[in-house]
Formats: C-alpha cells, structure tokens, sequence
C-alpha cells in the first residue's frame, strides 16, 4: 500500500536537508560576499559625501537586505526542487520494494529521469518480471501437485473398497470353511487394508485443503453441546488406560459453525493426548470466548515437546524422535489436517509444551464463518519459514547480535514461545531492552506462533484487576 505524502518527513529527509544546504550556501554565500562587497565600496564612496550620506545609507541597507532574502528564497526552493527530483525517484524505488517483499511481484517502477536511476528502475522491473515467472511457475506446480493428489488418491480408493469387501466375505467364511491360520492372515491384511484406506482418505482430505474445496456445512451450533458429544465419545480409548477427561466451558454463544469439523479437531487433539498420556492421569478440555473468537484448549499430563518438535509437529508424518508414536501407528496426517481445518477458517492452532511437563494444543474459531474458503499449503515443512521469520524478527529487535543469539538459543533447542518470552524478559531485566520494546518483540513472537501476544496480556491484566477488586 502507497505511503502517504509526509509534508515534515520530506523537508526534514536527510538527502533532502542535505541538497539543499548544499545549494543553499552556494547560492547564498557567494552572493553575499559580492554584495558585501559593493556594501563596502558604495560606503566608502558616500561617507566622502556626508551631506548625502545619511540619506542613501538606509536605502542601500534595505536594498541589500532585500537582495539577500531574495536571494536565500530563490536558492532555497531551487534546492528544494532539485533535491526532489533525486529523492522522489528513490523514494518510489523503495516503496516498490516494500511491495516486493510482501510477495506483490506485479509491482513496476516508472522513472524517467534519462539517468543512473532510470537504468537502477529497468533493473528492478526485470528482476520483479524474473520473479513474478517464478511464482507463476511456482503457482502452475503447486496446482498440478494438489491435482496429482486428488486424482491419485482417487484411483487408489476404488481399488480398496472391494478388496474390503471380498477379504471380510473371506473372513466370514463365505467362500468356505478357513482355518485358525488363515484367519489370523486375513486379520492382518484388513488392518492393513483399514490403515491403507485411511491415508488414502487423509491424502483426500489434504488435496481438498490446498485446493480449497474443502466443505463446510455451517449451521446454528451449541458449541457446549459439541464439545460434550465428542468428550463422550473419546471417553471409550480414555478408559483403556484409565484417563479422566475433564471438561470445563465457559458461556459460549450458540454461533454459525460446522459442528462437525469442530468436532474433527477436538476428536484428534483428544485421541492424541490420550495416546502420549501416562496411564492413570488426566486431559483438561476447555473452551471460552476470547474477543473476537473461540478458543478451545486440549492439556495433557504426557511426556511434553521440545522447542523443535513444536516447530514442526504439524507437518504431515513428522514424528517425535524417541517418542512412543512408533508404537501406536497413525497416518501422520491428522494434525496437518487439524492445522488445515482451523486456517481454511481463519483460525488459528499451536502448541505450548516442555520436556517432561505435558503439553497444551490450542486452536480458535471465529465467531464469524469465514464462507470464502482459500486454498492453505500444508504438505511443505513450515519449520524453515518459522525459523527465517524468527531470526528476522531477533534482527529487527537486536540489530547484528540478533543472529548470534538466535543461533545460540536454536542450539540450546530453545525456540519455543515460552523460551522465547523468557529470554525477553530476561532482556528487559538487564535493560538492554526497554519495556515498551520487549513488549513488541513478545508480541511479534506471539504472532509467529498463532498467537496474539497483546490481546492475552490485557486480557491477565483485565483479570488481575477483577481478582484485586
């Protein structure tokens, strides 16, 4: 978006003050000395003449003062004008960059000065249409991989419905009397057959996500009631392992949502902490209004996240190195598609967790459904993007140190929000950072993470203060 024309930021810039010192001393002082000089000779010419002397000498005062203002005036907005021509050009160079960065790369530059900025705009618009190729290209291959996708995923699905059928008929004896042996091979293969189904029908649910033809089907919900239906549902693996689920809610609104697609997130959340839960312990289930959203929040008691795993735990078939995931199996694809549901609304989803101290996932709804659904690439890693977008962030706070201590905390695998905002505050302890500005960069980091960092400080501000009163 154009910047708008800052009346005090052009006389003020620093090229602009620059030129037109330049001009004006040159095109003031050298003046002045030449009148200075006529000054002194016209006055040593009259003061031989006394009795004309008094009268002349105010007229030749205010003639000089005259000329000199004019002068100082004339040279001032010459200056000024000039000094426009250099920035003004600059100025658009760089407003066009802006654009660029924000990914627009339709931007082009129309200089015309016949000059080395005029051959510094034809550079950027090449660069800019060598660009914009690449994201078409880039586009046209996106495209094609989630078509590739769909039709694949496709293809393989009608295969498996009768090798289903024909392998329960088997199984049932059908076809004729099987012994133990055969039974238990048959077992094995339609598990395998379920698990094959399922990633097929998790490999569709994906290319609908990047294709934005996901559906919804929104309607008048009791959001208390969904969340309740699901509980009861999940209750049946939570007793298998002797898990409480605790279920708090606040008042919440009946709003316009897919019941259903809610109830799809919750169910996985819940599945999953059920699945890295210890035996015997708990999962808190909670939901409340927050501004503008619903927000709903999964807590276990399991083996927690590190700052990496966090990062990258909603990338399709990431696993947790060393963790038990191995064991019970699953597509890898639930919470990317989770992180597809809850984006295609506009909603946000993350994790906050630590080695040892079990972990919280967390995702909103707008109170408001978002019709329009975008397409949302989630089959590439968005660890790498989070890691720039962090690093950029460590820079514009820290200036060059930013990135030795960005690199020191990914080592120490310390890049989740909760070692991040630590290590602001630390910051903000020490004085290197002021409070205004570490609340910025706090807020920043929130961002990254799917999180409004201001709105949840004033909303534990607001709540301290209805505590002390």
């Amino acid at each position: 978006m154009k910047q708008p024309f800052d009346l005090k930021k052009f006389f003020f810039g620093r090229i602009n003050v620059k030129l037109t010192l330049i001009f004006l001393l040159v095109g003031l002082v050298a003046p002045a000395i030449g009148i200075w000089y006529f000054y002194l000779i016209a006055s040593s010419f009259l003061s031989q003449n006394p009795e004309i002397f008094m009268q002349q000498q105010m007229l030749l005062n205010g003639t000089a003062l005259i000329i000199i203002i004019l002068i100082a005036v004339n040279t001032t907005l010459l200056g000024l004008i000039i000094s426009r021509s250099f920035t003004k050009p600059i100025q658009e160079l760089h407003e066009a960059t802006q654009e660029l960065e924000k990914g627009n790369f339709t931007v082009r530059t129309n200089i015309k000065t016949n000059d080395e900025l005029t051959q510094l705009s034809d550079a950027f618009n090449r660069s800019a249409l060598a660009l914009s190729k690449m994201d078409e290209e880039r586009q046209q291959l996106d495209n094609a991989k989630t078509e590739f996708l769909s039709i694949t995923s496709h293809e393989l699905r009608t295969p498996i419905t009768p090798l289903k059928a024909q392998l329960q008929m088997l199984q049932q004896e059908y076809f004729g009397k099987i012994n133990e042996k055969q039974k238990e091979s048959l077992d094995v293969i339609l598990r395998n057959t379920e698990r094959l189904n399922k990633i097929i029908e998790d490999f569709l649910e994906i290319s609908r996500i990047e294709a934005a033809r996901l559906k919804f089907a929104f309607r008048k919900t009791d959001l208390q009631e969904t969340v309740k239906e699901t509980v009861k549902f999940m209750e049946g693996f939570a007793k298998e392992k002797n898990i409480t689920l605790v279920v708090t809610t606040g008042e919440l609104p009946n709003i316009e949502v897919d019941p259903d697609r809610i109830s799809q997130v919750l169910r996985n959340l819940v599945h999953n902490a059920i699945k890295f839960s210890p035996s015997d312990s708990s999962i808190e289930i909670h939901t409340e209004i927050k501004k503008d959203h619903v927000r709903f929040s999964v807590k276990d008691q399991g083996v927690g996240l590190k700052s990496d795993d966090q990062i990258r735990v909603f990338e399709p078939f990431y696993q947790v190195e060393g963790a038990l995931s191995r064991k019970f199996g699953g597509t890898g694809l639930g919470l990317t598609i989770c992180r597809g549901i809850i984006e295609a609304q506009k909603g946000k989803i993350w994790v906050e967790s630590k080695p040892g101290c079990g972990s919280t996932f967390y995702f909103t709804v707008p109170l408001t459904p978002v019709h329009e659904i975008e397409p949302i690439k989630v089959l590439f890693s968005p660890k790498t993007e989070i890691e720039k977008k962090l690093r950029d962030q460590f820079i514009d706070a820290l200036g060059p140190m930013g990135v030795v201590e960005f690199n020191e905390l990914r080592n120490k695998h310390a890049l989740s929000k909760a070692d991040l905002f630590e290590y602001i505050t630390s910051l903000e302890d020490q004085s290197i950072l002021r409070q205004k500005h570490a609340d910025e960069f706090k807020r920043n980091i929130g961002k990254i993470f799917g999180e409004d960092y201001q709105k949840e400080e004033n909303e534990r501000i607001d709540e301290g203060m209805r505590k002390e009163l």
